[in-house]
């Protein structure tokens, strides 16, 4: 009896992971094009819907709409003329998918109106578990991405290769929408829809140990202060303060460090340095852009531009050499010990040759040289 009471805690806290991990769902994109998926949750809607489609055919942008059955049938020729312009139509989960069969019905009622499949069904950026079942029993693609729009229209999760799932009958985001497209693109951002996005593909189990460092790197970066620099699809760093952990250090541009003394502290992307690896002439230009974000950042920020000096640890150090730091080698506890974690990164984003021996350095340099050669505006 005990053991039969513990199966149904059991088998939530599986569910719980699967959905956590999103195996099997399209979540992100995986290449170094700076791709972004736009999703627009429901409708159509009469009023709203035309209204998307003028400003992204303004913009020149195709997105994805996941519409609602119900709506579909109600307006079929909206549905096909979301669909003639060339945007991906998807089914969206019904509200309250309490019956297993709700989704089904979504999925099959988008395919009597289009003639053919849907591209998938969208249970949402956050889908409660009983929603995430019900999306897979229906048999199309599950779409989850982790994007959303916030109540004041700020979008949350933008970053290359994501799927921002907005809503698809708010009037205020159809106002809105010519000066986001705008943003995103002076952003660098390629909007575009799910069969345009490089590495768009059901998550795999071989994706976890990627899916749990990019929780890690979230939960540090909450616990350390840490924050992105730059806004823009080729920010690759990561900032906040630290003491700096080795012996003092001369500059070569002048001056030196102390040892305990708190600088900035940068971090690098690891996941997006391994897609642009496919890319080394376009990872090399992102490097620079992403130091000038930081270097204006640490001119412009107040709470950046009082300390002396910045420093990043990595296995990139002997690069950021050829951007005037100070490559200092590590002593040799710490090489081992950044060694290995460098080596389990590399194997979790499956980095090519993991077994290639790439040492950590500290690269280092005074916060005034790094403004004068990199703050160019």
């Amino acid at each position: 009896m005990r053991r039969r009471l513990l199966l149904l805690p059991a088998a939530l806290l599986v569910a719980w992971g699967w959905r956590w991990a999103g195996l099997g769902a399209l979540r992100r994109a995986r290449s170094a094009q700076p791709g972004l998926g736009l999703i627009f949750e429901g409708g159509p809607d009469p009023q709203v819907t035309p209204a998307l489609l003028a400003a992204l055919g303004e913009a020149g942008v195709q997105a994805t709409f996941a519409l609602d059955g119900a709506a579909a049938r109600r307006y079929p020729d909206l549905v096909r003329a979301v669909h003639a312009q060339g945007h991906d139509v998807a089914a969206r989960l019904p509200r309250h998918p309490w019956t297993w069969g709700a989704a089904r019905h979504a999925t099959a009622a988008l395919r009597s109106v289009l003639g053919q499949d849907p591209a998938g069904l969208s249970v949402g950026a956050r889908p409660t578990l009983t929603g995430w079942l019900a999306g897979f029993l229906a048999g199309a693609p599950v779409i989850a991405g982790q994007g959303r729009a916030g109540p004041d229209g700020t979008l949350s999760g933008v970053r290359p290769g994501a799927l921002l799932h907005l809503p698809g009958t708010d009037e205020r985001l159809a106002a809105q929408l010519p000066a986001r497209l705008a943003d995103l693109r002076a952003r660098e951002f390629e909007v575009l829809p799910l069969r345009d996005l490089r590495g768009l593909r059901p998550e795999r189990a071989r994706d976890l140990p990627a899916t749990a460092l990019q929780e890690v790197d979230v939960w540090y970066d909450r616990l350390g202060r840490i924050r992105r620099v730059g806004n823009r699809a080729s920010s690759l760093f990561r900032a906040g303060t630290a003491p700096y952990p080795l012996a003092d250090q001369p500059l070569r541009e002048g001056g030196a460090v102390r040892r305990g003394e708190r600088l900035i502290e940068f971090h690098l992307d690891s996941a997006r340095l391994t897609e642009l690896a496919e890319r080394p002439v376009a990872g090399r230009r992102i490097v620079t852009a992403s130091v000038r974000d930081l270097a204006r950042a640490l001119r412009d920020d107040p709470d950046l531009n009082t300390f002396g000096a910045v420093f990043s640890i990595s296995i990139f150090s002997d690069v950021l050499g050829l951007y005037g730091f100070t490559v200092v080698d590590l002593p040799p506890a710490h090489e081992r010990r950044l060694t290995w974690w460098s080596r389990v990164i590399r194997r979790a984003y499956g980095v090519s040759d993991p077994q290639k021996r790439h040492t950590p350095k500290l690269a280092v340099m005074s916060r005034a040289a790094f403004v004068e050669r990199h703050a160019r505006d």
